[in-house]
């Protein structure tokens, strides 16, 4: 099985959130509340301790990434990235 090791980057939009993986990921796309990208990041397998760090994170800077997240090909093709 094919997989990718990069990291989730984040951009707060207002309160809308923009999330693509990098390097080498296909997508970009916008997430419109807090709960659905931690419902979002959950789904990436994230560890629930990083995704509260990114969350908070975001709530003071307008941009986080996650680190160390490995995905398979075919994951990320069903999550958009």
């Amino acid at each position: 099985m094919n997989s990718r090791a990069g990291r989730i980057e984040i951009r707060r939009q207002g309160k809308a959130y923009d999330v693509m993986f990098a390097p080498r990921g296909n997508g970009e796309f916008r997430i419109q509340t807090e709960s659905a990208l931690r419902a979002f990041l959950m789904q990436v397998a994230v560890p629930g301790d990083r995704i509260e760090d990114a969350v908070e994170a975001l709530r003071r800077d307008s941009q986080h990434a996650i680190p160390d997240v490995v995905l398979t090909l075919e994951r990320m093709s069903k999550l958009g990235l």
